[in-house]
């Protein structure tokens, strides 16, 4: 699934780089570098932006735990 860059399917959620939640972004962020984050930290750190060369938002893959 890639909704115009938007979103992409994962096996699993990663940690948030931030503070260890399960993340939900894969983003830029304001000082640059790439991280994954949770909400709480994308609305923070996060760009603000969805789309290629700004981030996307995490989904499970469908039929997987």
């Amino acid at each position: 699934m890639n909704r115009n860059g938007m979103v992409v399917e994962v096996e699993k959620l990663p940690k948030c780089d931030f503070c260890a939640s399960t993340a939900q972004y894969d983003t830029r962020t304001r000082t640059g570098p790439w991280a994954w984050t949770c909400k709480v930290c994308y609305d923070k750190h996060g760009v603000g932006r969805l789309g290629t060369g700004h981030g996307q938002k995490l989904v499970l893959q469908e039929g997987l735990n």
